[in-house]
């Protein structure tokens, strides 16, 4: 800490805020939690881009546009630039990124906090090698889910698991009427591996019953899923556009299907618990930290049979509302605004 001054923390971006994703939203969310909850100074910069971005900051935030970070260069330029602007705390998000911050930040009185949103085995093995060298500089390095904690307990004392926050969604005016919706939310990308959840879909037979299946996103995969879906004759499994009204589609679900064969968290299934739906996720690392006292709602990564036995399953579930509410009331305080920025408040103190 620097005296009695106000204290500042600066979030770096190294792409554009107008690009969308998950990644973007919790630092939109980071930066309000950070200006109105603890009270800092918070500056958000974004390496490349100048367009308004996909998540709107509150007034609390300052967002600041470096396009001359697009070349790797600029963007070395715009980090080595932060050492003479003496924040409290600097924190990164990406790999690359974070590399980058804790090697040009290095003994600059400047707290570094690298926060890791990919699984750790992800990136090439130069990237882990050099990864492993540099997050050593760091003053935090911060996981999501306790996989992730073990990996880098093996190599550095300054690891931390501090969750995302996520916010509460704006409470709705009259308690919704449940749709017979199974709803999957991402980029349509092969990480995402949205064509389980239609084969689940299909396998189920809820379609029969009057069930439908909404995919919201968009992405490389559109044509090849349209395609699986008029193969496999489902009429009810339909793809909408990414919407910043999704709390909407959470509000008519009755169950939020994750099939994702890489997380390290899903912002998208504490949402939807959150809105009310049941989830139903494959046991990536980061639906598996969330869902660890519920088990009999995951199944094993790849498992399209056991994925489809439990759709139905849940679909025949007379008590589908009362589980759905119990897990809301056990999942929704973890990652909370309040019980987030205390364990921030603890880590910055």
């Amino acid at each position: 800490m620097h005296g009695s001054h106000e204290r500042s923390i600066a979030l770096i971006v190294g792409g554009a805020l107008s690009g969308g994703g998950g990644v973007n939203r919790i630092i939109r969310d980071l930066s309000e939690m950070f200006s109105d909850s603890l009270g800092l100074r918070v500056v958000v910069l974004s390496a490349r881009g100048t367009a308004s971005p996909t998540y709107p900051f509150g007034p609390g935030v300052t967002v600041e546009s470096h396009p001359e970070g697009a070349s790797t260069a600029g963007y070395i330029k715009v980090l080595w630039g932060l050492r003479r602007r003496r924040f409290d705390f600097v924190v990164a998000f990406w790999p690359h990124d974070n590399i980058l911050a804790a090697v040009l930040l290095w003994l600059s009185g400047t707290k570094v906090i690298l926060t890791e949103h990919t699984s750790w085995y992800f990136p090439s093995k130069p990237v882990q090698w050099l990864r492993k060298l540099a997050y050593r500089l760091a003053w935090r390095v911060l996981v999501l889910n306790d996989v992730e904690m073990r990996y880098y307990s093996r190599f550095l004392g300054n690891v931390r698991l501090l969750s995302n926050v996520v916010p509460e969604a704006v409470p709705q005016a009259r308690a919704p009427v449940r749709e017979k919706l199974v709803l999957a939310v991402g980029h349509l990308e092969p990480r995402k591996n949205f064509g389980d959840a239609i084969r689940a879909m299909a396998q189920s037979g809820l379609e029969a019953e009057g069930w439908g299946l909404a995919i919201v996103g968009d992405g490389p995969e559109k044509g090849k899923l349209e395609a699986l879906i008029r193969d496999l004759g489902l009429t009810r499994t339909t793809i909408h556009a990414p919407t910043l009204a999704i709390d909407q589609w959470y509000a008519r679900a009755s169950v939020l299907l994750v099939t994702s064969l890489l997380e390290v968290f899903s912002l998208v299934l504490v949402e939807a618990i959150r809105g009310g739906a049941l989830p139903l996720a494959y046991a990536a690392d980061g639906p598996s930290f969330i869902l660890r006292d519920f088990p009999d709602q995951l199944v094993p990564i790849g498992d399209v049979a056991g994925l489809a036995a439990r759709l139905r399953a849940i679909g025949d579930l007379a008590d589908r509302q009362q589980l759905a509410e119990e897990i809301r009331s056990s999942v929704g305080p973890r990652f909370s605004g309040e019980t987030i920025a205390a364990q921030w408040r603890d880590l910055l103190a």
